[in-house]
C-alpha cells in the first residue's frame, strides 16, 4: 500500500515539475523573437547609398506624378466650365442674322464680273441706310397705331456675306473629343438652337441684247423656314435707249482716181452698265429694305392675338408699309404705287371694316393718277373717289370724315369733270363755314386742304384768291406739323409746283419762327393767326 502511494506521489510531482518548467519557457521565447528577428532584419538590410537615393528618387517621382495629375485635373475643369460658359453665351445671345450674298451676275455681260465684290459692299452699305430710316420711322408710328405691342430691335442687323457659324463649328470640335455615348447630347444642341434670320440672293438680270432694261433679282429666305420665301425683281424705270456713233475712217482705194470716205458706226451703251445698276441699288435696297421689316414685324405678331385681333394686327402692318411704300414713290420709283396699292387691298382683306386703308388707297390713286398718262389718270382718279365713299361709309369720328372730304375733293378737282369739279367746290366751301382753321390741329387736314387750293390754282391759271388761300393753309399746315414729317413732302410735292415759290426760304422763315415761339404747333385762335400771318408777310404771300 505505501509502496503504491509512493508511485502515485512520484507520479504527480514529475506532471506538476513539468508543467512548471514548461510555463515561463514559453513566455520567454514569445518576448524574445521579435527582438532576434528585428535584430536579424537589422544586420541583413544593407547601408548602400546608391540605392537609398535611387529609393527617394523613385519616391519624388511619384510625388511629382500626383501634382502634375493633379494640375491636369485641375485644368481640364477650368477648361470645361470656359467652354460650357462659351455654350451657354452664344445660345443666350443669339441673334437674328442677315445675310446677304454677293451679287451674281446673270445679266450676260462680262465686264460686270470685275465689278461685283464692290457693286455688293456698295448694296449693303445703301441697305443699311435704307434700314435706319424705316427703322426711325416705325419707332415714330407705332405711339400713334394699334401696333404697341410690337417692340422693335435696339440695334439692327447689320448685313453679312456668311452666316455666323460659331456655335455649329463648336459642336462639331465637340463631337471629335467627346466619348461616342454623349455625341448624340452633344449634336443635340445644334438641333434645339439654331441659327435663325433671313438669307438674301441677288442677281443682276437683263432684258434685250444691248442691255436696254437692267434689273436686280431679290430671293429671300428664312434660315430656319418658319416664313415662306419671296422672289422679286426690281426694273429701271425706263428702257435705256442704245447710242450709236459714227466715226470717219478714210480708205485710201482708188476709183475711178477717188477717194471713198467710209463711215463705220460704233454701238455703245450710255451709261456704262456698272453706273446703271449703282443708280438702280437706290430703289431695289429701299424695296429690301422694307420687306425685311415687314417680314420681321409679321414673324412677331403676338402668340396671344387670336382670330379677328390677328387679323386686325395684321391689317395694321400692312397699311403701315402701304403708306410708307406710297411715300416712296416719287423718290424711289413709280413701281412703288403699285406695292403700295397691293399692301392696302391686303389690309382691307384682312380688315374690311377698318376706314384707314380706304383713305390710304384713295391717296395712292390720286397721286399715281397725277403722274398718268391722260386716260389712265382720269381712271385713276375715279378709283381713288370711290376708295373715299368707302372710307366715308366706314369713318365715324367727324374731323377724320373732312379729312377724307377734302381728299375725296381733290381727286373730284383732278378729273377735270364739269360736275365733279362743282361737287368738289361746294364740298369745300361747306366745310369751311362749319370750320375755324386757327383751331384746327391736324398737319394732314390742312395739307390736304392747302393741295385742293393749289391745283384748283394751276388749273384756273393762277388765280391769285385761291393762291393765298393755298399758301395761308400751307403755313397752317407744316407749323402744326410737331415732327415735320410733312416739310420734305411739301417741297417735291407736285399739287403745290405753282405756290411753291422760294421753298428754301420758307422753311427757314418757318424754323426761326418756330425756334422763337416753340409751343406753335399747340396753340390756337388768335396767337397762331398772328403768327402764322407773320411768315406770309415776310415771304410777301398775302
Amino acid at each position: 500500500m505505501k509502496k503504491r502511494l509512493v508511485l502515485v506521489f512520484t507520479f504527480v510531482a514529475i506532471n506538476l515539475g513539468s508543467g512548471c518548467s514548461q510555463v515561463p519557457t514559453s513566455n520567454l521565447a514569445q518576448v524574445d523573437t521579435p527582438i532576434i528577428l528585428a535584430k536579424a532584419e537589422l544586420e541583413e538590410k544593407p547601408n548602400n547609398p546608391l540605392e537609398e537615393g535611387l529609393e527617394n528618387l523613385n519616391k519624388l517621382d511619384k510625388s511629382f506624378n500626383s501634382i502634375v495629375f493633379f494640375l491636369a485635373k485641375v485644368a481640364i475643369i477650368l477648361l470645361s466650365l470656359i467652354l460650357i460658359q462659351r455654350i451657354i453665351l452664344l445660345i443666350a445671345f443669339r441673334t437674328s442674322q442677315l445675310v446677304i450674298d454677293n451679287f451674281t451676275n446673270a445679266s450676260g455681260a462680262e465686264g460686270m464680273d470685275f465689278v461685283l465684290p464692290g457693286l455688293s459692299q456698295l448694296g449693303r452699305e445703301k441697305l443699311v441706310r435704307e434700314m435706319k430710316g424705316v427703322h426711325q420711322r416705325l419707332k415714330e408710328h407705332i405711339p400713334v397705331s394699334g401696333l404697341r405691342t410690337y417692340r422693335p430691335p435696339d440695334k439692327l442687323s447689320l448685313p453679312q456675306s456668311t452666316p455666323d457659324e460659331r456655335l455649329s463649328s463648336l459642336v462639331a470640335s465637340l463631337n471629335e473629343f467627346t466619348p461616342d455615348q454623349i455625341d448624340p447630347l452633344v449634336s443635340l444642341l445644334k438641333i434645339l438652337f439654331p441659327a435663325y434670320g433671313t438669307k438674301v440672293t441677288s442677281i443682276l438680270q437683263s432684258q434685250g441684247e444691248d442691255y436696254r432694261r437692267l434689273g436686280i433679282t431679290f430671293e429671300i429666305t428664312d434660315i430656319e423656314g418658319r416664313i415662306a420665301s419671296r422672289l422679286y425683281t426690281i426694273w429701271e424705270e425706263t428702257e435705256t435707249q442704245t447710242v450709236i456713233k459714227t466715226l470717219p475712217k478714210t480708205e485710201s482705194k482708188t476709183v475711178t482716181d477717188q477717194e471713198i470716205e467710209l463711215e463705220l458706226p460704233i454701238i455703245e451703251s450710255y451709261p456704262e452698265l456698272k453706273d446703271r445698276y449703282r443708280a438702280l441699288l437706290k430703289p431695289a435696297t429701299r424695296w429690301l429694305a422694307l420687306e425685311l421689316s415687314r417680314r420681321e414685324m409679321l414673324a412677331n405678331v403676338p402668340w396671344y392675338y387670336l382670330g379677328n385681333w390677328c387679323k386686325r394686327y395684321q391689317a395694321q402692318i400692312h397699311n403701315f408699309f402701304g403708306v410708307i411704300n406710297y411715300a416712296s414713290a416719287p423718290t424711289h420709283g413709280s413701281f412703288f404705287y403699285q406695292l403700295a396699292i397691293e399692301d392696302l387691298e391686303a389690309a382691307i382683306e384682312l380688315d374690311p371694316n377698318w376706314y384707314q386703308p380706304y383713305e390710304n388707297l384713295g391717296d395712292t390713286y390720286r397721286t399715281q393718277g397725277r403722274e398718268s398718262q391722260e386716260t389712265a389718270k382720269i381712271n385713276r382718279q375715279r378709283q381713288g373717289i370711290l376708295q373715299y365713299e368707302k372710307a366715308l361709309a366706314r369713318c365715324e369720328d367727324e374731323t377724320v370724315r373732312r379729312r377724307i372730304k377734302v381728299g375725296k375733293a381733290m381727286a373730284q378737282l383732278l378729273t377735270k369733270d364739269q360736275i365733279l369739279v362743282q361737287e368738289a367746290q361746294i364740298e369745300i366751301q361747306l366745310l369751311e363755314k362749319q370750320w375755324n382753321p386757327e383751331s384746327e390741329l391736324s398737319p394732314r387736314f390742312l395739307y390736304n386742304l392747302a393741295s385742293w387750293y393749289a391745283i384748283f390754282t394751276a388749273q384756273n391759271h393762277g388765280d391769285e384768291q385761291t393762291k393765298q388761300k393755298a399758301r395761308h393753309y400751307l403755313v397752317y399746315a407744316l407749323l402744326r406739323d410737331r415732327d415735320r414729317n410733312l416739310w420734305d413732302w411739301a417741297s417735291k410735292d407736285p399739287d403745290f409746283q405753282a405756290v411753291r415759290e422760294r421753298f428754301t426760304d420758307f422753311q427757314f422763315v418757318l424754323m426761326k419762327k418756330l425756334n422763337e415761339a416753340p409751343e406753335l404747333p399747340e396753340i390756337t385762335g388768335e396767337r397762331f393767326a398772328k403768327h402764322a400771318g407773320d411768315i406770309l408777310n415776310q415771304m410777301s404771300w398775302i
